[in-house]
């Protein structure tokens, strides 16, 4: 009996040690896997934060070139109101003038009559009586006294006339050169909201271009507009022989390609990339020229290529210039050769202000080099 109670209380005692030893197992499993756990969420957050971030991004670069543009667009129409008020005012300065003139020698005029009626002391009417020899000769004196009196009265009539006149020239001038006061105050303010936009988008595409997955990304963006637009270019593009010659350079003044055409290594990537155009180092707002006679099939934003304009020349050749921060041309309109398009910009994919320039043969996109004459 004794010993039975040994061996049960032996029992007990194992079974303790051996449920506190799974218990301690138990614990230590849980820990670890919520450890685990609280690893995949860590992960999860972060990879949704950098999605956030990412769409942040592009978020506020998208907003920023709606910005910009809709205030170059603001500029461009202030610029064209300020241009035709100063006309109005040129006009209006020569419609003053005009009629100041005229004023002057009516009161010449007026003033010559006035010296003569004093001079030869004022007519009446007894005198004219008194001085007409018969009723005939009465009735001719009256008859001119009238004349002279309604023409006094209708220059007098014209004077009032032609000082109302200039007073109404006088105020206008003065409300167009209010107008053109304002005008050049809302135009400074949009420049100066430019310049930190722009200064904005440049930090925002810096910080792009020092994140290698997120440039990588934008610049197969840019190729996938690239061959989309193919298609679309030979929908548009006319038939028949180029005869063209050789293409003007697009960017005058500034010749150094910072990147050529075709595969190689990206210099910042570090990895073989397709590019299909060259890219020229064109300092903001300068001008871009048409590399030859045509006609404008696109001038709009076009994706990752910003503002593009694209010339059709005849033949199956097309040429495109992209990334502009202003478009001078409309599609349908006719270029001549070294015609001002655009002006350069930083729009669309891109990391700083540049000229993407592509050449397309029946739409697919070739070495540009080749077609250009003297740089």
């Amino acid at each position: 009996m004794y010993k039975k109670r040994i061996v049960l209380f032996i029992c007990i005692v194992m079974l303790i040690f051996t449920g506190n030893s799974f218990a301690d197992n138990s614990s230590i499993e849980k820990d670890k896997l919520n450890n685990v756990k609280n690893t995949i969420k860590d992960f999860k957050d972060k990879l949704s934060n950098n999605k956030e971030k990412e769409k942040n991004v592009t978020a506020q670069m998208n907003t920023l070139d709606a910005k910009i543009d809709n205030n170059q667009n603001e500029i461009e129409n202030l610029n064209s109101k300020i241009s035709q008020t100063k006309k109005n005012i040129e006009v209006a300065k020569k419609e003053l003038e005009d009629a100041t003139q005229q004023v002057t020698e009516q009161d010449d005029i007026m003033l010559k009559r006035l010296r003569a009626m004093y001079k030869n002391g004022e007519v009446g009417y007894m005198q004219v009586l008194l001085e007409s020899d018969s009723v005939i000769d009465l009735l001719s004196n009256l008859d001119m006294v009238k004349k002279i009196f309604n023409q006094d009265m209708e220059l007098l009539e014209i004077m009032k006339q032609r000082r109302e006149e200039i007073d109404e020239k006088k105020k206008k001038l003065e409300a167009y050169e209010r107008n053109l006061s304002i005008m050049i105050s809302n135009m400074e303010t949009k420049q100066k909201q430019l310049k930190i936009d722009i200064g904005e988008m440049i930090k925002t595409k810096e910080l792009i271009k020092q994140d290698s997955k997120k440039f990588e990304k934008q610049i197969d963006e840019l190729n996938a507009y690239a061959n989309k637009l193919s298609e679309e270019i030979r929908r548009k593009q006319s038939t028949g022989k180029y005869v063209g010659g050789q293409l003007n350079w697009p960017a005058p003044g500034y010749t150094r390609i910072t990147s050529p055409f075709g595969y190689r290594i990206h210099p910042i990537l570090k990895r073989k990339k397709m590019h299909t155009g060259i890219d020229v180092g064109v300092p903001y707002g300068k001008t871009i020229v048409a590399a030859g006679d045509g006609k404008v099939i696109m001038a709009n934003w076009y994706g990752g290529y910003g503002k593009a304009v694209m010339v059709d020349h005849g033949g199956g050749i097309v040429t495109l210039y992209a990334h502009n921060s202003t478009l001078l041309v409309k599609v349908g309109q006719n270029v001549k050769r070294g015609q001002a398009i655009t002006k350069s910009g930083s729009t669309g994919n891109s990391t700083g202000p540049h000229l993407h320039f592509e050449v397309r043969k029946n739409g697919q996109y070739t070495d540009p080099l080749p077609w250009l004459k003297g740089r």
